[in-house]
């Protein structure tokens, strides 16, 4: 017996979770640390996950600058 398969949107709602937007990817990695501030970031969505990372990045000085301004 063949199952199609259901779109990744609908698998994603299943799991309480929103797919992939463009330009977004998922990664898992691992991450040292002080405790108490992993368990913060363990316990933000992984939206906000990636919003912290990108933000220490920025503070930090690693994203490029294009056109005399920082990544967006």
């Amino acid at each position: 017996m063949i199952r199609n398969r259901p779109p990744k949107e609908v698998l994603a709602a299943r799991l309480g979770q929103e797919p992939l937007g463009p330009g977004e990817a998922g990664l898992r990695t691992y991450v040292r640390g002080e405790e108490a501030a992993l368990r913060l970031f363990k316990a933000l969505s992984a939206k906000e996950r990636g919003a912290v990372v990108k933000a220490g990045l920025e503070a930090l000085g690693y994203l490029e600058v294009r056109d005399g301004a920082r990544e967006r």
